[in-house]
């Protein structure tokens, strides 16, 4: 059975954000690992034992001068063309955005077999121009291993230092991985881009700005509810 690692990343400005996310998820699955790429050393809010902290704001992947890091995109997002790099012990973890509420229990994800593909995601039609099968990477469960293996991730960082994409490292990794990403469901990102479902597990609150999404039901539902943390399963008590 694979481990269930899950990987968020975000500057300061959206902590609270991921925090609300974080409490869905480990509120309807059970995860043995989860990453937060942050810029500080400490996390403002309580946090189960099973949550490793990492301070990338003196990263080397994406410098400031670069086409896509002074965008209206965080250099945050860059880094999910670098996890292979950043989580060097890690084969497969799930990547999601901040702003994404975890309404269900995702754990068959974890074991999609994605042994031959770099990436699995939900695709989005809308923004194909030409590239096929085109997903939306804000749940993107990533092949960390392969990627090692076959050095993509150096060719998306190469690209990313010197051409400027719309939606940078979305649009990046569907034009270098093409052949390598495999489709899944809408209900793993039902969002305003992809093909609607009608009984979501992940609600991704793609393009409605902070203010609106933070309006919605299901984030403030789990806005209001507290983090048990004696009930969160670390990797020690589960011995």
């Amino acid at each position: 059975m694979s481990d269930k690692v899950v990987v968020y990343s975000g500057t300061r400005n959206v902590y609270p954000q991921m925090y609300v996310s974080l409490k869905s998820l480990l509120l309807n699955t059970e995860i043995d690992r989860v990453y937060l790429l942050i810029e500080d050393d400490e996390f403002p809010f309580p946090i189960p034992e099973n949550l490793a902290i990492a301070n990338v704001s003196e990263q080397k992947f994406f410098e400031p001068g670069s086409p896509n890091f002074n965008t209206s995109y965080s250099y945050m997002e860059l880094l999910r063309c670098a996890l292979g790099f950043i989580l060097k012990d890690e084969k497969k973890v799930l990547w999601l955005d901040i702003d994404t509420i975890i309404d269900n229990d995702i754990s068959d994800l974890f074991e999609l077999d994605i042994s031959e593909y770099y990436y699995a995601g939900v695709p989005e039609p809308t923004k194909c121009k030409g590239i096929f099968n085109y997903i939306n990477v804000g749940v993107c469960l990533c092949n960390l291993e392969l990627l090692r293996d076959s050095h993509k991730e150096a060719e998306m960082i190469y690209f990313l230092n010197r051409y400027q994409f719309t939606w940078p490292g979305q649009d990046v990794i569907n034009l270098l991985c093409q052949g390598g990403i495999r489709m899944i469901g809408s209900e793993y990102n039902s969002n305003s881009f992809v093909i609607p479902c009608t009984r979501p597990r992940v609600i991704h609150y793609a393009a409605i700005p902070s203010k609106e999404y933070r309006e919605h039901w299901a984030y403030k539902k789990y806005e209001q509810i507290e983090l048990p943390l004696e009930e969160v399963k670390t990797d020690e008590s589960k011995d």
